[in-house]
């Protein structure tokens, strides 16, 4: 009897705390509703405006708005991104000034009736008429500079820039053109902080670059690249590994170890042993992206592996099957270049004989490298090759240069088979197989072999298509300039530093 008590008392008290007036009513939860702005957008620095007027709409009558839009930085590091507002009206009607890079608009509609508010975002891809289109590293006069062919819809240039390295930074690059890299995360300093930026390598035999892609405007030149510069300018070749970069200068090896806080450095010649000795590397090199890189000691005919962090080459062994000897194998390294994450092609020359030449599957492992030995016969063309080029995933070929031909050869039968024949009065400068295959890019993939070659005082990038391993007859198009073209590279808002192989 007691219990019902407690329930009769409490249940008074809260009668006497809440008055029933017998009018019951249920508000419903408020949606507004905002159309007309897109899921991403891709706009031009100091061209393109964000032109957006949506509609908004709320399920509560009469409903009043106020609204913002605003805009902050994807890419932000150790901080919390700021929101820089752009504007206080419904529609918006902004020229792009930012730099190019990742930006998120964000849209606010609020109800200033019921103080409920809606906030809808967007992707903005800042880009500039630097962030697409072919670069050529050209030669004019001993002087590097790029050359850019813009591709406003498909990879097939529209429109040419020439001399942009020079027109924006105001100087050249002493020496000849042979090397163009991009990295998305290589450190510039940007206010007080050195954070991820898309950067382009631009490298002659004699000096180097690192340029901003949105700008063009150089981050570092050769001695600002290091922390103590070399003092002898022969830069080789750049590239990557699994977490750092790296820098060959005359036969050394620098590097840049990027997985934790860095200033875009490379730091001191790594050492080959702990007595310091002589070594000097070839420029060329195998480097899977996902693994440490590996490279060749042209004076000891040794392969070693390198770590970013680490201040002394890393010794290679040879596993029981191989053919060929990791270590002092006594061969000259002719060639060497990216066939799949987990193969290398090599050619090699005896040093002793120099009429021994071989061709070598590698399959790369820091403790059982596998070599295979193909002694290549004088007749057959690949003997006297002098550029080479592999396909990156496609067929099981390579194609090489002898004199005005271009040939392919099967790496699985030996078959050659003549490809091309340039005209008498060009010669050629290089080969190439550039393929860019990505989904968010579509209307811009593509699959060519370039070849590159000189003709006066001009450069002529012919660029194939190629139906089962073999050159369709005509180029699908050719890429025409002044001077001497070195090294041709794609560049996207898409593009990033895994999108093609470290290879020459």
């Amino acid at each position: 009897m007691k219990k019902y008590l407690y329930i009769i008392l409490i249940a008074g008290v809260l009668s006497s705390c809440f008055k029933d007036k017998g009018n019951y009513v249920y508000t419903e939860h408020e949606e507004i509703t905002v159309t007309g702005i897109e899921a991403s957008y891709d706009k031009i620095s100091l061209v393109d405006k964000i032109t957006i007027d949506p509609v908004v709409t709320s399920n509560k009558p009469g409903a009043e708005f106020k609204y913002w839009w605003g805009l902050y930085e994807t890419s932000v590091q150790g901080a919390v991104p700021k929101v820089d507002t752009l504007v206080r009206t419904k529609a918006i009607d902004y020229l792009v000034v930012q730099p190019a890079k990742g930006w998120v608009l964000v849209f606010g509609a609020k109800n200033i009736k019921t103080g409920y508010t809606k906030i809808v975002t967007s992707n903005i891809n800042v880009i500039t008429q630097f962030t697409r289109g072919w670069y050529v590293a050209k030669t004019e006069a001993g002087k590097t500079d790029l050359d850019l062919y813009l591709t406003p819809t498909s990879a097939i240039p529209g429109s040419k820039m020439e001399n942009v390295f020079s027109m924006v930074n105001g100087k050249k690059l002493n020496g000849k053109a042979h090397t163009l890299r991009f990295y998305q995360d290589y450190k510039a300093l940007t206010g007080t902080s050195f954070l991820n930026t898309r950067s382009l390598f631009v490298v002659s035999d004699q000096d180097a670059s690192v340029v901003n892609i949105g700008t063009i405007k150089e981050i570092r030149d050769f001695n600002a690249l290091f922390y103590n510069a070399p003092a002898v300018k022969k830069p080789d070749i750049v590239c990557n590994g699994s977490a750092a970069f790296y820098f060959i200068n005359n036969g050394k090896l620098h590097s840049i170890y990027n997985m934790s806080a860095n200033s875009g450095q490379f730091g001191i010649q790594q050492m080959v042993n702990e007595y310091n000795g002589d070594y000097r590397l070839s420029k060329f090199f195998y480097s899977a992206g996902f693994y440490d890189p590996y490279f060749f000691d042209e004076l000891s005919s040794t392969f070693y592996s390198a770590g970013g962090a680490s201040l002394q080459l890393n010794n290679v062994n040879s596993s029981a099957t191989s053919k060929l000897p990791a270590k002092n194998n006594n061969k000259k390294l002719l060639y060497m270049g990216y066939k799949t994450s987990s193969r290398a092609v090599a050619v090699f020359q005896d040093k002793t004989n120099q009429n021994l030449k071989i061709l070598s599957l590698i399959t790369p492992s820091a403790s059982a490298m596998v070599i295979t030995a193909d002694t290549l016969a004088a007749s057959e063309k690949l003997y006297n090759a002098t550029m080479h080029t592999l396909f990156n995933g496609d067929e099981d070929m390579m194609y090489f240069v002898v004199e005005q031909e271009i040939w392919s050869r099967n790496l699985s039968n030996r078959f050659e088979q003549l490809q091309y024949t340039l005209p008498a009065d060009e010669t050629i400068s290089f080969i190439r197989h550039l393929k860019y295959t990505v989904s968010a890019d579509l209307a811009f993939n593509y699959n060519y072999v370039a070849i590159a070659s000189k003709k006066g005082d001009s450069y002529n990038i012919r660029m194939f298509t190629k139906t089962s391993g073999n050159l369709n007859p005509i180029p699908a198009f050719t890429i025409t300039g002044k001077g001497e073209a070195g090294d041709v590279i794609y560049i996207s808002p898409s593009v990033s530093g895994t999108t093609y192989p470290n290879t020459l």
